[in-house]
């Protein structure tokens, strides 16, 4: 037999893929599609996270002035100060507090001045308070209501206390001034006691004498002290001394204080103060003084027997009229001026008189 013939068989040789082919295969091997996907999936929710907090940034940025003078700035700017006076607006009807009394050299040009616009004139943004009840209840108009522990009753024109010897007085808040010398000593703790029961807690100013005079020169040792101070005793022992002579005195504790229960009544009284003795013509001090100036409503006692200047009078009367005040005054006996500060003060304030039968 022939022998068959020999079959040459060729064992294909496998291709070599293109290097990128085979990084593709190594990359699907390692799982490269999965966190390609991981990958833009997180950073969808970064960015997305990155806008929100750009956007509220921006958002509370826009409550800061731009500067550069920009028309944004100027729009920003007004819109501020816009808040900022509303802000202010309750506070700007409340009263001004005064802060310093002075007078002129010449007796013709004597005014009670302060620091503008305090006592003698008012902003522009005070003026809406003449037409009803000021800010804390110191308005003489549109209030209603009792005051203090319910001593008050309604009524037009403020509140009413309860009869105060004789007096009908209307206002919210009472201050009192009281004459001090001598002659006045017998009456001042009947006096003191019925203004406790009356008007509990008031403001009460000693001043030795009832006078209204502009001064000759300048006044010396004006400055107001409390009745608890030991200036009070040297001032109660020497009978209503001047700053000087209590700034000399030694206080002698084995002399008796004369009228001792008043003193201690007066001196451990609250919200109690005295002037030194600087001339009985000078009680525009204690009226206009800041310890009275919240007051609506000044009860001056006194016998009105010192003399008055009606240049001064105008000067004490314009000062009441713009802190709004009304004045009464009780007399223990009528003294040769009490017409007069009746007719030119309490009458033009609204006021109220009274003397003792």
């Amino acid at each position: 037999m022939k022998p068959l013939p020999k079959i040459q068989r060729t064992v294909p040789v496998p291709e070599m893929g293109t290097p990128a082919d085979s990084w593709r295969v190594r990359w699907d091997k390692w799982g490269g599609r999965s966190l390609a996907l991981s990958l833009f999936i997180h950073g969808l929710i970064l960015g997305s996270a990155a806008l929100v907090v750009v956007h509220h940034v921006t958002d509370r940025q826009m409550d800061f002035i731009p500067g550069g003078g920009s028309v944004q700035g100027a729009q920003a700017a007004e819109a501020l100060q816009y808040k900022i006076q509303q802000k202010k607006n309750p506070w700007l009807k409340q009263a001004m507090p005064n802060r310093r009394l002075a007078v002129a050299d010449r007796i013709k040009d004597v005014m009670v001045m302060t620091e503008p616009p305090d006592m003698l004139d008012f902003s522009p943004a005070a003026k809406p308070m003449s037409g009803g009840a000021m800010s804390g209840g110191l308005g003489l108009a549109g209030a209603t209501g009792g005051f203090g522990s319910g001593k008050g009753l309604g009524a037009r024109g403020g509140t009413v206390f309860a009869p105060l010897f004789g007096l009908t007085i209307k206002a919210q808040k009472l201050a009192v001034v009281l004459d001090v010398s001598s002659s006045m000593m017998p009456h001042l703790e009947r006096v003191v006691t019925e203004v406790d029961k009356v008007a509990k807690g008031s403001v009460v100013m000693l001043y030795f004498g009832c006078g209204l005079e502009p001064p000759l020169k300048p006044l010396v040792g004006t400055k107001i002290f409390r009745t608890s101070a030991v200036e009070f005793e040297k001032f109660w022992r020497m009978g209503g001394a001047t700053f000087m002579e209590t700034a000399q005195y030694k206080i002698d504790t084995r002399k008796p204080i004369p009228l001792k229960e008043l003193f201690l009544k007066l001196s451990r009284r609250p919200q109690t103060y005295f002037i030194h003795n600087v001339g009985v013509g000078y009680t525009w001090l204690a009226l206009l003084s800041d310890e009275v100036r919240n007051a609506d409503g000044l009860y001056w006692f006194s016998d009105f027997q010192d003399a008055v200047d009606p240049g001064q009078i105008s000067v004490v009367l314009d000062n009441l009229k713009r802190r709004k005040q009304r004045l009464y005054i009780h007399a223990s006996g009528k003294g040769g001026s009490f017409d007069t500060i009746r007719e030119k003060l309490v009458i033009p304030t609204e006021g109220d008189s009274y003397i003792d039968q």
